[in-house]
């Protein structure tokens, strides 16, 4: 089924140092720290730092002729910036040697560039398998096997009330990365996009918001300059969040995710909502929520009682198709989690 290690209070002592830190940035780097170097050149000696963005372009900036006082100034800015980088980069490689979940270059510099430009902090919240593996971080417990994915699912309840988007939407906004994302075409002729994905990668980014309507349809985000996929449900799993951080190679990213019991539950409503016995992206949500609730019901049970008793009645019937699955994943496992879920059958 799954397995699941627990961190002991030292290494949940380090992520929480981590966090905090990480927490504490305005803006996350979109390139690499990379080098200072200084050239001879004629007419001088000049100063140039030389960074990488996640295409792997060579990004060269000019600091300033080596004679300048403002070159000085700019050097001991840079040398202030690059060692608290040096920190971070630190903390994450140590992270990702203990075991806590993060992810890809190119992931992680996405996540980035969207919550430079204020989205999580103005109403969006990371979603998906990426949310999954940030909760388990906040909950103490990495697992195998975990489901790898490239899609970034970012979604939000109501208008995300965004400063720094830059002219040409939410595409452009992504451009910045340095990495060629395009729209995704739908398969209904001449519906807008409500995916980007960079050619000739599996990394994709997508854009859901709740409906109450017909799902799995096209919805405008105006703020965003672009559209989104209704998902029934949605505005139960966005209703409540918390603040996180995503761990990348040698970045680490602020993040807001869903509340763990919430997250948890809202899997087996997707579980419902799949289609075909053979798909294998019920077993996923099931598992998923398995291990959650197994992880949750251990010692934070009233995550799991709050969510429950935030459900609606239509929740509640949506759910019980992935509540039986999963307590069947359980039944070797039976405590306080088989016990809550019951409930729901």
């Amino acid at each position: 089924m799954f397995k699941k290690t627990l961190f002991d209070t030292s290494l949940r002592t380090v992520y929480a140092q981590a966090k905090e830190l990480a927490q504490a940035q305005q803006v996350v780097p979109l390139l690499t720290a990379g080098s200072i170097q200084t050239e001879q050149r004629a007419g001088g000696r000049f100063v140039y730092r030389y960074r990488y963005n996640a295409g792997g372009k060579r990004i060269t900036e000019y600091i300033g002729a080596v004679s300048e006082a403002t070159t000085v100034k700019k050097l001991e800015r840079l040398k202030l910036e690059m060692s608290e980088q040096a920190v971070i980069a630190d903390y994450s490689g140590k992270l990702r040697r203990i075991g806590f979940y993060s992810a890809d270059n190119s992931t992680l510099v996405t996540v980035a560039s969207l919550f430079n430009a204020g989205v999580f902090g103005g109403g969006g919240v990371l979603i998906g398998t990426h949310a999954y593996g940030v909760i388990l971080n906040e909950l103490g417990v990495s697992a195998s096997p975990f489901p790898m994915t490239e899609d970034v699912d970012v979604a939000r309840a109501g208008r995300i009330e965004i400063a720094a988007l830059p002219e040409g939407g939410l595409l452009h906004l992504l451009e910045q990365t340095g990495l060629p994302f395009v729209e995704v075409p739908t398969l209904k002729r001449g519906a807008p996009s409500t995916s980007f994905k960079v050619r000739g990668r599996k990394l994709k980014v997508d854009l859901l918001v709740p409906t109450r309507g017909k799902p799995f349809t096209s919805i405008r985000v105006p703020e965003l300059g672009a559209h989104a996929m209704g998902l029934p449900y949605l505005d139960y799993l966005l209703d409540e969040t918390i603040s996180s951080v995503l761990i990348g190679r040698d970045r680490i990213v602020p993040v807001t995710v869903p509340h763990p019991g919430r997250f948890c539950l809202h899997k087996l409503a997707l579980f419902a909502l799949r289609t075909g016995a053979d798909n294998p992206k019920r077993e996923k949500d099931a598992l998923q929520a398995a291990l959650l609730a197994s992880t949750i019901a251990s010692d934070q049970e009233f995550l799991l009682m709050d969510a429950i008793e935030s459900m609606d009645s239509k929740m509640r019937s949506k759910v019980r198709p992935g509540v039986a699955r999963v307590l069947t994943l359980l039944k070797d496992n039976a405590g306080e989690a088989t016990r809550l879920l019951e409930t729901l059958v």
